[in-house]
């Protein structure tokens, strides 16, 4: 992407609390690269489900597909713990550049994957990268605008990424449908590419003085951890006995896993997940929540479109229509929830509701069949994505207004990984599920899908019921209002 020459490269000092119209031009230029970004990397989250199934039927193989989206899920997780700490050390721009290079070398292993081993271990590498994106976006923003004149450009952020997230199922349908599912992929080479050149050109941040430290091993040992209790709960009664060798070694694994994470997190001097922070039970609480939500959300993203094309048989861009609901209910409840709760205070009552309409949503979409209507899908869809909205937007307010501020960022870091296991964990638990009741036919093994999200969603009802409210400080109804966001560490 080519750039003004008049346009002077930005820099922090530029930054005063009015900004003028030169110093707008400039963040602009600097932030339309950062969009382009975002754009790829919320692109992502929603491209790869409505073409799971012309992938598996390219590939010959059902039984692993939902581990292409476990795998990213997984490393990005961990890596966007891990990238915030890089970013203070070695300075934003660098790691930045180097991820988006990293998710651009996962994209074209991808692209040229020739079996679903091979899929999924480059989506783990595309994951790695990936995982720094958002996080360093809003980290860049942060460094280059002002704090009271942060919440305009963090519109434009947003407004990016909700496209994207709606974009994604249209684009993976029709490039499946059209043209190969390896664009799906490819599809983020020139975005990346001329925004990597452009931020080279273009941004210029200070020299970090941060001494901060990377719990590279905690973040080694949450990564086997979580896969471990993974590879338990889909292979455990299905792949293996639960009595079986590989099962027990895995158990036993976890368990040792466990603990060892447990003594480097409390040693670290710089932990990626304090074990200080779920001291507090709303924290904790709010954390479980954020899973849950997720967990319920991928399993609309991933499975309502392998519904449509293996039960309905509706072409993979039809399928894809049907995510949309799902992410515009969940986008408009959290639009409408944050200002309400930023002027009551309140916020016990709207996991609460949420995890009822989320759940009897469900329940109602697990009762499709072959003839069942459109309108009959897209409502309850609909009515899940609000509930899930409403139970992500209280989990990270509660969560976050539950510790100190100056806590803020890490919370909020540990917050959006506990959002990224569910929907690994969503990914791979629900494919089990799939997986082990397809003997009995397609629709009876959707069906199960869609129940079984049920049981979690009374966990989440349950633990709604529980929370303490707390009020929100100050700088929480700011961010409820979305005046302000909050980087994560």
């Amino acid at each position: 992407m080519s750039m003004p020459a008049s346009t002077p490269p930005l820099t922090e000092a530029g930054a005063g609390p009015h900004i003028s119209r030169l110093a707008h031009r400039a963040i602009m230029v600097v932030l339309v690269p950062l969009m382009m970004v975002l754009f790829i990397s919320s692109l992502d989250g929603t491209i790869v489900a409505t073409a799971l199934s012309t992938i598996a039927a390219d590939l010959g193989d059902t039984a692993h597909l939902s581990w292409v989206a476990t795998a990213y899920l997984l490393t990005s997780a961990i890596s966007t713990l891990l990238f915030g700490k890089l970013g203070d050390m070695y300075g934003r721009k660098r790691i930045f550049q180097i991820s988006i290079g990293v998710f651009l070398i996962g994209s074209i292993l991808c692209g040229l994957a020739q079996n679903m081993l091979m899929l999924i271990l480059f989506r783990g590498l595309q994951g790695i990268g990936g995982g720094g994106l958002n996080s360093l976006v809003m980290a860049i923003t942060g460094d280059l605008v002002p704090a009271r004149q942060r919440a305009k450009y963090q519109a434009y952020t947003g407004i990016v990424a909700t496209v994207a997230l709606i974009a994604g199922p249209l684009f993976g349908g029709f490039f499946a449908d059209h043209l190969s599912w390896h664009w799906i992929f490819y599809i983020n080479v020139p975005i990346g590419v001329a925004a990597i050149v452009a931020v080279g050109a273009r941004l210029h941040l200070p020299r970090p003085t941060s001494d901060a430290r990377v719990d590279i091993l905690g973040g080694i040992l949450a990564a086997l951890l979580t896969t471990a209790i993974m590879l338990v709960t889909t292979w455990g009664g299905s792949t293996y006995a639960w009595t079986s060798p590989t099962i027990i070694a895995l158990i036993a694994g976890a368990v040792a896993l466990l603990i060892a994470y447990v003594i480097t997190e409390h040693r670290a001097a710089e932990p990626i997940t304090p074990l200080r922070l779920f001291r507090n039970g709303v924290f904790t609480i709010a954390s479980a929540q954020f899973l849950l939500a997720t967990l319920a959300l991928f399993v609309g993203m991933l499975y309502v479109p392998l519904f449509m094309q293996t039960v309905q048989h509706h072409s993979a861009f039809v399928a894809g229509l049907y995510v949309i609901p799902l992410l515009v209910g969940l986008i408009a409840a959290t639009a409408v929830a944050g200002p309400v709760i930023a002027r009551s205070g309140r916020y016990k009552v709207f996991p609460v509701v949420g995890a009822v309409l989320t759940g009897v949503s469900m329940w109602v979409v697990s009762l499709a069949g072959t003839t069942t209507g459109s309108l009959a899908i897209i409502v309850p869809l609909f009515l899940a994505g609000a509930g899930i909205g409403l139970l992500v937007q209280v989990a990270l307010l509660a969560g976050q207004n539950a510790v100190a501020h100056r806590h803020l960022g890490v919370a909020t870091g540990a917050l959006n990984f506990f959002k990224s296991i569910g929907g690994a964990f969503g990914a791979a638990l629900f494919g089990a599920i799939l997986t082990a009741r397809l003997p009995g036919g397609a629709l009876h093994a959707f069906h199960t899908v869609f129940l079984w999200t049920v049981p979690f969603m009374v966990v989440s009802f349950v633990l709604g019921l529980v929370m303490r409210e707390k009020p929100l400080s100050e700088e929480m109804i700011e961010v409820a209002q979305g005046k302000t966001e909050v980087p994560e560490y």
